[in-house]
C-alpha cells in the first residue's frame, strides 16, 4: 500500500510538471447495482477527485481516486416456518486509477478509469477497477456522465450503472 501511495504521489508531480492543460475534476454519481450485485445491495453513490492533462486536441489523460458506498440490502427468509430478516453489510471502496478521456466533439467525451479498488468493511474485497463512461460537457465547469463500473473480486465481479455530475475547476 505504502508502495502504491509513493508511485500515484510521483505520477501526480511528473504528469504536472509537464503539463500544457490542465484541469482538477470533482465528480458525484449515484449508483444502480446490476447482476449478483443488486442481491446485497440496493443503492450506491460515490465521491472522486481527479487530475486531467490534455495529451492533445481531443485525448486528456489522468489520475482520479474516489471512494464508492453500497447500502447493504436487507431481505426476508424461511426458517422453521418462520420469516426471519437478513442484512447485508454495507460495502465501500477506495479506488486508485488512471484516467483516459477521448473528446469525439467539443463538449462530449468516451473514456475509461483502469486501476484497483481497495475494499473497506468486513468481507469486502479488493480488485481490478474498471470504469467505462460517456460524458457531456454542459460548460466548461459542469458536465453529466454515465458510466459502468466493474470490480473485478476473487469469487465475482462487482457491477453498477452510474449516473453523475463533474465539476471542473
Amino acid at each position: 500500500m505504502k508502495k502504491l501511495v509513493i508511485i500515484t504521489l510521483t505520477l501526480m508531480m511528473s504528469l504536472s510538471a509537464f503539463a500544457q492543460d490542465h484541469k482538477k475534476i470533482v465528480g458525484i454519481s449515484g449508483a444502480i447495482p446490476l447482476g449478483n450485485t443488486s442481491d446485497v445491495s440496493k443503492v450506491g453513490f460515490g465521491v472522486d477527485l481527479g487530475y486531467l492533462i490534455e495529451a492533445s486536441d481531443r485525448f486528456e489523460v489522468g489520475f482520479v481516486s474516489g471512494i464508492s458506498f453500497f447500502k447493504g440490502k436487507e431481505v426476508d427468509y424461511i426458517e422453521e416456518s418462520q420469516t426471519k430478516k437478513f442484512k447485508y453489510s454495507d460495502a465501500k471502496y477506495i479506488s486508485l486509477a488512471g484516467v483516459f478521456r477521448y473528446n469525439l466533439l467539443d463538449n462530449v467525451y468516451i473514456g475509461t478509469d483502469l486501476g484497483y479498488a481497495i475494499g473497506i468493511g468486513k468481507d469486502v474485497k479488493n480488485g481490478l477497477y474498471y470504469r467505462p463512461r460517456l460524458g457531456l460537457k454542459l460548460t466548461e465547469f459542469v458536465g453529466l456522465n454515465a458510466s459502468y463500473t466493474g470490480l473485478n473480486v476473487k469469487g465475482g465481479t462487482w457491477k453498477s450503472m452510474n449516473l453523475g455530475v463533474e465539476f471542473s475547476l
